[in-house]
């Protein structure tokens, strides 16, 4: 058989090269609501000292030229604390009296360990508990509600009740109780950690920036099921006029909880960067410090404690409190009569 010669023969294919695939991992899990939310919030405005104003310039504590002045207890506080930390007993005998009605803050039904470590240390103490079930992404007039119906039921048995939130959870507890005044009498003490009392300076620029609210709009029902007026319910606006249409009664036992902490130990550094860089403003992370001081409350001011740490167990060397301590610690000092501002 006689050969073609070569220039005759079709030209050889060059050999096929797979692209390099990298290996499929199994059951990859989901991203978690905290890394979903914290890739929303990069896309707030970049935080330059030449920013124009706008925003939320100005607006921090907004309500302290209107309402009485808080009581500052912060040196109290570290002097029960220390106590606590020794495992001292310091919470007064009324306090297995009453019933402790835990309210968590936005995304709290999102976060695993969420207020669990501050439910359990009430429990060891021998208190009763209750998680109010409020929707974490809900409505601030539709969880006021549920707040109503807990207290209610409370009542019902002749229960008398500490209120603790923690964050958002804190404002739908006051909010309740100043919607409702025929229920403070059977309200012992109410603690609030790190309520956006006069409004979040995080959602207020959230729903105050065009681009940022359509983002919030399509973004926040998706991924955590929710209602993306409920941010906006924490803005200056929504605060300004709920507040000044209901303010909070003085005559309920209150101990307000305010934070900052600009730290590069702290995950939510980035957000108190952008805080105090373009307001100037000490902030835990989502709320500034001049917002969680209630009006005529007892004031624990803490300069060392980002947003998480109040209702999350941090890891050690990062976190500087831990949860159940320091709600035992602002529950006996909400249940003490005698202490005094310093």
């Amino acid at each position: 058989m006689r050969m073609a010669p070569k220039d005759l023969l079709p030209p050889t294919p060059p050999p096929t090269v797979l692209p390099t695939q990298e290996p499929v991992p199994k059951n990859v899990p989901a991203p978690s609501a905290v890394a979903r939310l914290l890739r929303s919030l990069r896309a707030l405005p970049e935080a330059r000292h030449d920013t124009p104003a706008g925003g939320s310039t100005g607006l921090a504590g907004w309500f302290k030229a209107e309402t009485a002045p808080p009581t500052d207890i912060t040196a109290r506080f570290h002097e029960v604390h220390a106590r606590v930390r020794q495992d001292e007993r310091v919470l007064p005998d009324e306090a297995k009296r009453h019933l402790y009605l835990l309210v968590k803050g936005m995304l709290g039904d999102e976060l695993p360990g969420y207020l669990e470590d501050n439910q359990l240390r009430l429990e060891q103490r021998g208190l009763e508990t209750r998680e109010v079930a409020v929707d974490t992404e809900g409505r601030l007039v539709d969880n006021v509600a549920v707040v109503r119906e807990a207290l209610l039921d409370a009542l019902h048995f002749g229960r008398t009740v500490v209120l603790v939130g923690h964050s958002k959870g804190g404002v739908e507890a006051m909010s309740t109780l100043a919607l409702y005044p025929e229920l403070r009498r059977h309200v012992r003490a109410v603690v609030a950690m790190q309520p956006p009392y006069g409004g979040s300076v995080i959602a207020n620029d959230l729903v105050s920036t065009p681009a940022l609210r359509q983002m919030l709009d399509v973004t926040f029902p998706s991924l955590f099921q929710g209602d993306a007026a409920s941010v906006e319910d924490l803005s200056y606006a929504r605060r300004m006029e709920f507040v000044r249409q209901h303010p909070y009664p003085l005559d309920i036992p209150t101990v307000a909880l305010a934070t900052s902490r600009l730290s590069r130990r702290s995950l939510m550094r980035p957000l108190c960067s952008y805080v105090q860089e373009r307001y100037g403003w000490a902030c835990d992370g989502l709320v500034a410090a001049l917002d969680a001081e209630v009006p005529g409350s007892r004031v624990v001011r803490l300069a060392d404690m980002d947003h998480a740490e109040a209702a999350l167990t941090g890891l050690p060397g990062f976190a500087n409190y831990f949860p159940g301590s320091l709600t035992e610690t602002l529950i006996a000092l909400a249940l003490d009569s005698r202490v005094q501002g310093t």
